[in-house]
């Protein structure tokens, strides 16, 4: 509590450490939220930072490591970091700077299935295939050839439990029961309390925020391949298909609705100058003369009139994002609105297809019967020339042909 009074401060300058100041920075790294990126970030800073190592499950000699090894091995580490819960953290390192990141959870899952769809991910030299059983690699598999729909309906508990739900309520909560709602309420309260955390969708604003609250840290300068972005492109994603993930992550969408507003405020908090700010020695060391180019441990806090024109700017830059995302909104709802028309007329033109084909049906019917009663009076006809011939050249006929003659004759009809 020391620390946290001292760090709530109304001081404008760089505070010297009190005797329970937090350390390491440890970064619970929630998959698919900018992680990977965010840690090469903090490993770009040099000092202590540049020799500190991810815990991955795999030791530095290869064999398989336990969370409270790898923290045991780490106690003097500058920074910690890896795909670990919260509650762990508190459990094996109760005392360190905490930081995360949050994202969009409809688009952390799709995220989560274009790294597991590739095929370059998780060979047999990534450390965490190495730690997989034989079933976490069979749903790896299944998950490399699977469509997004196959892959998030799937009803695999390894998949489910690993990379879909709700991954970052469950991350972030250190309620022990099966109430999800009691999760939710847990993870929230605890997300209040990390010192640092970011929103992926702002990135950049993320990394200005902590570095308000540290400014001896260098600027972003990542090269995009140490990202870890995804190359798999994903087809447009329909309506149903995010209508069956936003089912699933109902309570990390709550939880990412909280990030964001709680982000809003703290990084308006710490723009208006009155905040202090944390010293780079503090996680790294006295010893920070290896510090890569561009260091910013002389950095002046900005004047009061260069917060105001940066928050003017990102006032416009809001004003315009919610144009766009506006604009966005309402091109969904004209692309949705399409498919339905498509739909409709792909129905009508069904029906009208099995209507045309039932009346060309119905006027074969027709044309057979006319077609059979033809051939009967055909027949009927010839049956008629039959009789008239037998009748033509039998005897009585041609008797008849006499008398007529005779009574002509005699001018009697």
């Amino acid at each position: 509590m020391q620390n946290e009074e001292c760090r709530r401060t109304t001081c404008s300058d760089q505070i010297d450490p009190p005797s329970s100041a937090k350390a390491p920075f440890a970064f619970v790294h929630i998959p698919k939220c900018s992680g990977t990126a965010f840690e090469n970030y903090m490993i770009s800073q040099g000092g202590g930072f540049a020799s500190s190592r991810a815990f991955t499950g795999v030791g530095v000699d290869g064999e398989s490591e336990s969370l409270e090894a790898y923290f045991k091995k780490e106690a003097l580490s500058s920074f910690v970091f890896g795909h670990f819960h919260y509650q762990n953290l508190l459990r094996f390192c109760p005392n360190a700077f905490t930081a995360t990141f949050v994202r969009d959870p409809v688009n952390r899952t799709i995220s989560q299935y274009k790294s597991w769809h590739d095929e370059n991910n998780f060979h047999p030299d990534d450390p965490h295939y190495k730690v997989a059983t034989s079933s976490e690699r069979d749903a790896l598999i299944f998950a490399q050839q699977a469509s997004l729909e196959e892959f998030v309906c799937s009803g695999n508990p390894i998949i489910f439990d690993g990379a879909l739900g709700n991954q970052q309520t469950i991350c972030l909560s250190t309620y022990l029961g099966g109430d999800m709602e009691e999760h939710l309420k847990s993870a929230k309260e605890n997300l209040n309390t990390f010192d640092f955390f970011g929103i992926t969708e702002n990135f950049m604003e993320s990394l200005e925020l902590l570095r308000l609250m540290v400014p001896d840290f260098l600027d972003y300068g990542i090269a995009r391949e140490k990202e870890n972005r995804s190359r798999i492109v994903v087809d447009e994603v329909t309506q149903h298909v995010r209508g069956i993930i936003a089912e699933q992550v109902k309570y990390d969408q709550q939880l990412y609705e909280y990030a964001c507003q709680l982000f809003k405020e703290r990084l308006q908090e710490w723009r208006s100058g009155s905040m202090p700010v944390y010293a780079y020695k503090w996680f790294a060391g006295e010893n920070t003369g290896d510090r890569p180019q561009g260091s910013r441990s002389s950095k002046q806090q900005p004047s009061q009139e260069e917060y105001q024109a940066l928050r003017l700017s990102l006032s416009r830059l809001e004003i315009e994002n919610k144009r766009i995302q506006s604009e966005s909104e309402q091109l969904r709802e004209q692309l949705q609105q399409i498919e339905i028309m498509h739909l409709q007329a792909s129905e009508a033109n069904q029906k009208a297809l099995e209507v045309q084909q039932a009346r060309s049906m119905e006027a074969e019917a027709v044309n057979g019967m006319v077609r059979a009663q033809l051939a009967h009076l055909e027949a009927s006809h010839i049956q008629l020339r039959q009789v008239y011939s037998h009748i033509v050249e039998s005897r009585s006929w041609r008797l008849m042909q006499a008398l007529q003659s005779v009574l002509a004759r005699f001018h009697i009809k």
